[in-house]
This record gives C-alpha cells, sequence and structure tokens, in this order.
C-alpha cells in the first residue's frame, strides 16, 4: 500500500480496510462535507470548487441500491447546489443543517440583515477580513489577514460582540467565525437524515471543527474520517481532499464487490 504522506491520493490502509468492511451494511448513509473536503481550501470562498473526480464519485455512490449520498456544508444552500450541482441522488443540506434540502425561509433574512449590519461596522477597521453572507448566518474570515494578531483579536470581538446576542448561535471553525440567527448544527442534520433513510450505517468525512458535531453522533461501528489535520474524535482520518476521492472510490469498488458477491450467491442458489 503506498504510504498517504507521500501520495495524497491515497488513503491509510486503516480507512480503506474499515470502508470495505461496512460496504455490506445497507441501508448505508454517506454524508461528506464540501470545504476542505470535496473541495481544497482556498483563499476565497467564492473560488471554491469540487476537486476533479468528486462529482462522478458521488454520483457512482447514489447509484448503488442502499446507498443514500448527501453533501452538507455551512454554506447556503443554493451556494452548495450551484457547486456540487442538483442531482436526484445527491440530498443537499446547507447553513450547518438549517437549510435541509431547500432554501431557508424568507422570515429569516430581517435578523440576518441586522447581524450583517453590525459585522459590517466591526470590520471596518481589520485590513483583510472578509465577510461572507449566507442565508441564515454570516461569516468573517480571517484566512487573508496579514497582521495575525488583529486575526486573532477581530475573532475574539465577533464572539463577544455580534456573537452574543440573543438568538444568535456561534461557530469558529479555521480562520472563520460564523454567527447564525438560528440554531442549528450538523450532527443534529446527520441524525435527523439517518432516520428518514433508516440507515443501518453511516459513513461522514469532514474537516473543520463544525464537523465534529456530526462525528458525535456516529455509533461505534461507523466510520468518521477527518480530512487534514487538528484534533479530531473521528476514528479515522486522510491528509486532504485528493484522499477523499480515493477514499470514496475505494467504498463504490467494495460496493461493487460486495454487488457482486450478493448477485453470485443467488445465481448459485437458484433451483
Amino acid at each position: 500500500m503506498t504510504d498517504s504522506r507521500t501520495d495524497p491520493t491515497s488513503a491509510p490502509t486503516d480507512v480503506f480496510k474499515a470502508l470495505t468492511d461496512i460496504a455490506n451494511r445497507r441501508p448505508l448513509l454517506v454524508v461528506t462535507d464540501f470545504d476542505g473536503t470535496l473541495s481544497p481550501i482556498v483563499l476565497d470562498p467564492a473560488a471554491a470548487r469540487l476537486i476533479d473526480g468528486a462529482e462522478p464519485m458521488l454520483l457512482r455512490l447514489a447509484d448503488f441500491p442502499g446507498v443514500r449520498v448527501a453533501v452538507m456544508s455551512g454554506r447556503g444552500f443554493l451556494d452548495l447546489a450551484e457547486r456540487v450541482g442538483r442531482h436526484p441522488g445527491v440530498f443537499l443540506i446547507g447553513s450547518h443543517g438549517a437549510e435541509y434540502g431547500g432554501p431557508a425561509e424568507p422570515s429569516l433574512l430581517g435578523p440576518r440583515d441586522g447581524l450583517v449590519d453590525e459585522l459590517r461596522e466591526l470590520l471596518a477597521p481589520y485590513a483583510g477580513a472578509l465577510l461572507e453572507i449566507k442565508p441564515v448566518s454570516a461569516s468573517i474570515h480571517t484566512r487573508r489577514m496579514l497582521d495575525r494578531d488583529a486575526a486573532v483579536a477581530l475573532r475574539e470581538v465577533t464572539i463577544a460582540g455580534p456573537g452574543a446576542g440573543e438568538g444568535r448561535m456561534v461557530k469558529v471553525g479555521k480562520e472563520v467565525v460564523e454567527i447564525a440567527v438560528v440554531r442549528a448544527d450538523k450532527g443534529v442534520a446527520l441524525r435527523r437524515l439517518a432516520i428518514e433513510v433508516g440507515a443501518a450505517a453511516m459513513v461522514y468525512l469532514g474537516d473543520d471543527l463544525t464537523d465534529e458535531d456530526a462525528f458525535a453522533v456516529l455509533g461505534p461501528d461507523d466510520v468518521g474520517i477527518k480530512v487534514g489535520g487538528g484534533p479530531s474524535i473521528a476514528g479515522y482520518r486522510v491528509p486532504d481532499s485528493a484522499a477523499v476521492v480515493a477514499a470514496l472510490d475505494h467504498l463504490a469498488n467494495a460496493l461493487a464487490s460486495d454487488d457482486d458477491g450478493l448477485r453470485m450467491a443467488h445465481w448459485i442458489d437458484a433451483p
């Protein structure tokens, strides 16, 4: 097996084994984050795109009987749909679960607009900070700030100021602070989807702190895969988005092998 530390297109051996073992447990729910998982992290969130091979891989997985595929992101639903595409077999969840399968209710735009006004005023003195406006939230990105002390200070005042407002929910990620006007997290959304599809097993892949909510609801026999560095409660880890595609490709091959085995068994047992 190629060492994933030197070949970024390969996932570690333990990941492949876990995915092989879970392939025969149907209904199987396969859910992945977008930024940092299906798409490499970029300085400008608007420039993020699916890594080569990700879209056909999602569609291949969704085509197996008893397999449900979803992409769940902190991005707004419409933004996510534009980047992933709208495919019947791929369920989309935006805004960390607040936009479950569709855009948010227009009634939430008023509270969000008030939040945006506060954040714009707060950001004015901070060079390089970026404000991202989403349907039910707004995010401050500090990745492009050259003054790293100022980046830390901005995150702190964002959390203590606008983030402390009534009814608001703060999520801190890699170089980003997001404030939502509706309470939702990826763990709640993942559990809801698992119940709806009657999942016997789950695979979840994600790279950021917000994905820890999803990892937390996985059972001992499910497969949680952390993408990249940093602490995580996930049981497995791959280095980057290229390795995510490699892992999903291995899962698809394991699913195909399992289906071929079932067809062969039925043929042998036939009178």
